[in-house]
């Protein structure tokens, strides 16, 4: 009787793993352009969410500073009798020295209430409730004061760095304000910064205080 060989035969082991290899590489290089995009796209979403509040926030401290009917000055620590009006620029044996920094800005606007209103660039609390940086906090004179206070970025957001410096030709010259903000995307829920979260954003603007002192 003839004999029939059955010429099928199987994978060898060897060619079994470096098919595994070629698949996990291939798999590993679709999940990084993958995951590559999906940061890429949040990252250009954190940039514009960044780029719009910090935007609204200097845009709004911009207009009220310039068109207030009293710019009443600047504080480093907000509190009252603290707030100077003199930024002209200071000199030691002839040396110009570099401006003073101030986290608080106070101004009075034209309302019927000659509301004051006071940018701090530190937390406020008021009735409990505390307003990150960068927040204003306003009280109607008259009547008696009325605390109201707001904050001017979003709480998904972290203000790096916040300050206020002024600078005038003279003492009767109107004052220039510069606002120098620096934004972060706030991380929740983790304690890994993602690279998204990493972006910040510097804005930096100088407004002149139409009436001035």
């Amino acid at each position: 009787m003839r004999k029939i060989e059955n010429s099928a035969h199987g994978y060898t082991l060897i060619e079994l793993l470096a098919v595994m290899l070629i698949l996990i590489a291939l798999g590993t290089i679709i999940a990084s352009i993958f995951v590559s995009s999906l940061r890429g796209g949040n990252k250009s979403t954190t940039t514009n969410d960044i780029r719009q509040s910090g935007n609204y926030a200097v845009s709004q401290m911009s207009k009220m500073i310039a068109y207030a009917k009293k710019l009443n000055g600047l504080s480093t620590d907000g509190t009252s009798g603290s707030f100077t009006t003199d930024c002209v620029q200071k000199f030691i044996n002839g040396n110009p020295q570099a401006p003073d920094v101030y986290k608080y800005v106070q101004i009075t606007s034209f309302d019927d209430g000659e509301t004051t209103t006071t940018f701090s660039c530190t937390p406020v609390t008021v009735s409990g409730t505390t307003y990150g940086i960068l927040s204003s906090n306003s009280a109607n004179l008259n009547p008696p004061p009325a605390i109201i206070s707001s904050a001017l970025i979003p709480d998904t957001m972290d203000a790096t760095t916040c300050s206020f410096t002024c600078n005038q030709t003279n003492i009767l010259s109107p004052i220039t304000i510069n606002i120098n903000l620096t934004l972060q995307k706030r991380q929740s829920g983790s304690t890994l910064l993602l690279p998204e979260a990493q972006t910040k954003m510097n804005f930096d603007t100088s407004v002149t205080a139409r009436n001035s002192p």
